[in-house]
């Protein structure tokens, strides 16, 4: 499909249904809309609960329906289907590797947070979070996507947004059960089982467990590529209500991993090759979490959270010369306090948090250990001046390494009327050297200076009517002191200043109670004068990004259809003129079709790729399809499930 016709086609689907984006799907249910993206509950953009609407930023949701309707595999797929988010997987997962590359705001630099807590391990670059390895989406209640800097309320690491995964947690005194078989191609088998419950007196659990396989897979060429996946992931939540008084609650969770990936032969300054082998590997992750909720009257309430994060991986186990080892440990407590009183919302707190790498070993760097920490107050003040909003912010910093840092924010909102809000913001961000950059003795350089930056925002959301909404957003984002890769020497270095500049608009549509439409456009363009020295991080971040999603809902059937456009993404700038164009734009489709015959059965599938096409997530050398430095990504695949909630 040419670049033009695509284009005339989403315009001719645009105009008539009157809509032009939506972020996340909007369902409609018995003649009424259920969801709508700006009038979601979110917490991410203030660290309170707030509707979208009322949030003055740019957020998404993923909500529990649409995990459940869509049938998302793990936290990654999830992503995908958010507008401007980039994910780069190895392989088809992601999983079997070190971890996906996640992009917002054309960077890396994301903070991710699992119930407002702190999820980034802070080892090698290529392994900031892991998306892949949360599986379970029976324990997820909803992700929120906030895009923008947010370092005054997150702290480093949150320069070009943050995810928070928020997982379920009853609320009324009942107990439920949902257990579900998958099964789809490539040996896909996937086994879950949930239960959730309150008693009357107030005492509330949550248990998960999940096992998970997947074997070989084949792209859109025909071609195989090895995959090994068997992992196991459980988890249980207990807490206690105090009426509306008080909460407390303890977590833990478990991912257990054994992998295989293509096994790859190459020297330092040689291209990737497949030998047709495969590479072993192991994960094992564990994470406990403390969360004490009180309620002091009416304006004031306090949250303390305490949580520590073990993350361990083996890579390369068969070949022990070229042995890949990573142990990492991450914990960290926070204390916020919210008092709200009229006009004046206070959002006020200190975050610790301790990255301490273990133990790090591959073939060029014997052992390598360091530890880092970072403690912060930070304070912001939601202010309401009849239709004005203004909210200043403020964090103090103190890093380990790199001493006092202290940035600041501020956000002016505008309400024309109850309908539509415009907002500017203004956010300072602050991201020291990962322990990688900093202590690794071959790559490493401990002379680094952080990052620093301001992100400058501007976004309008309204509801055109009760049945369509339409958000638009416009960023620029200045940094000093990049920290980028030099190829000649091998070392990390300060780079310089980078400018990022972005834009997108999103609309929802919902037709009656059947049919409902969203469509989204995201556009990033990076300088050439990037880390990388080519435009777009050298190709590897696509310049434009089309997201659209169709819901059919009638009785006891829904299907949903979602499309994603990549444009204008060659991959390494270097070789781009040896890159055909149908790999430089990618058209993909995905189809969940679900039947509940009885009350509390459901019968899916959901066909993936189903145009099956050839494309690959990681860009750094498109030449050759299937070939040298190629992850495919698999083509056309099918699940099918039955879930049974009693």
């Amino acid at each position: 499909m040419k670049k033009s016709l695509v284009n005339k086609v989403l315009l001719g689907l645009m105009v008539s249904s009157n809509v032009i984006w939506g972020g996340t799907a909007v369902h409609a249910e018995e003649g009424k809309i259920s969801e709508f993206n700006l009038d979601q509950i979110v917490v991410t953009a203030g660290r309170i609960e707030q509707s979208n609407f009322d949030s003055n930023a740019n957020v998404n949701v993923v909500s529990r329906k649409e995990i459940e309707d869509k049938h998302y595999q793990t936290v990654s797929d999830a992503l995908r289907s958010v507008p401007g988010v980039t994910i780069q997987n190895y392989s088809a997962t992601g999983a079997n590797y070190s971890a996906d590359y996640l992009y917002i705001n054309g960077t890396s630099h994301v903070l991710v947070l699992v119930d407002g807590m702190r999820a980034n391990t802070n080892g090698s670059t290529f392994s900031v979070f892991q998306p892949s390895e949360i599986s379970n989406m029976d324990n997820i209640e909803r992700i929120e996507v906030l895009k923008g800097s947010a370092s005054t309320l997150y702290g480093s690491d949150a320069v070009g947004g943050v995810i928070n995964i928020i997982t379920r947690k009853p609320n009324a005194a009942s107990s439920s059960s949902k257990i579900s078989a998958v099964a789809g191609s490539y040996g896909k088998r996937t086994y879950n089982f949930y239960n959730q419950g309150m008693t009357k007196a107030g005492l509330y659990w949550t248990v998960n467990a999940q096992k998970d396989k997947m074997k070989d897979y084949k792209d859109g060429h025909g071609n195989y590529t090895r995959n090994m996946i068997d992992s196991e992931s459980y988890g249980v939540k207990i807490g206690q209500k105090f009426g509306d008084k008080a909460d407390i609650n303890f977590s833990y969770s478990k991912y257990k991993l054994d992998y295989g990936r293509p096994e790859t032969s190459s020297d330092m300054m040689g291209p990737t090759i497949f030998t047709g082998g495969m590479t072993y590997g192991s994960k094992n992750n564990t994470k406990y979490a403390v969360s004490f909720n009180y309620k002091f009257n009416d304006k004031l309430n306090n949250s303390l959270s305490f949580f520590s994060r073990t993350s361990d991986l083996y890579d390369d186990t068969n070949h022990p010369a070229t042995l890949w080892l990573m142990r990492e440990k991450t914990w960290g407590f926070s204390d916020q306090l919210t008092y709200a009183d009229g006009n004046h919302t206070i959002v006020g707190g200190y975050d610790y948090y301790k990255d301490a790498m273990n133990k790090y070993q591959d073939q060029y760097t014997p052992n390598m250990t360091g530890t880092v920490d970072n403690k912060a107050f930070f304070i912001e003040d939601k202010m309401k001046f009849g239709a004005f909003t203004v909210t200043p912010g403020v964090r103090l910093s103190k890093h380990s390494e790199y001493g006092n840092k202290t940035t600041a924010s501020g956000v002016i909102a505008y309400d024309f009327n109850d309908i539509t809000t415009m907002y500017v913001s203004y956010k300072e961000f602050f991201r020291a050297p990962y322990l990688y950059e900093l202590y690794n003795p071959f790559y490493g350089s401990g002379k680094l200076n952080p990052e620093e930056g301001e992100t400058k925002e501007i976004g309008l959301n309204t509801r055109i009517d009760d049945k369509t909404t339409f958000a638009a957003h416009y960023y620029q984002t200045d940094s000093d002191n990049l920290i980028g890769f030099n190829s000649d020497t091998w070392k990390y270095y300060n780079a310089g200043a980078e400018r990022i500049k972005g834009w997108d608009v999103q609309l929802t549509k919902v037709f009656d109670k059947n049919l409902s439409v969203t469509a989204a456009y995201t556009h990033t363009y990076i300088a050439p004068t990037s880390a990388a020295s080519n435009a777009n991080r050298n190709g590897y971040i696509p310049k434009g990004q089309y997201d659209l999603s169709f819901n059919y809902e009638k009785s006891k059937f829904n299907g949903i259809a979602t499309v994603k456009g990549v444009v204008d993404r060659p991959g390494n700038k270097n070789y781009e003129n040896d890159v055909a164009d149908s790999f430089k734009n990618i058209w993909t489709m995905d189809v969940a079709l679900n039947y509940k015959p009885i009350k509390g059965m459901n019968i899916f599938l959901k066909a993936n790729n189903i145009f099956d096409r050839m494309y690959t997530d990681m860009t750094y050398d498109m030449r050759q399809p299937g070939g040298i430095g190629w992850y495919s990504q698999p083509g056309r695949n099918f699940l099918v499930g039955i879930e049974y909630s009693f």
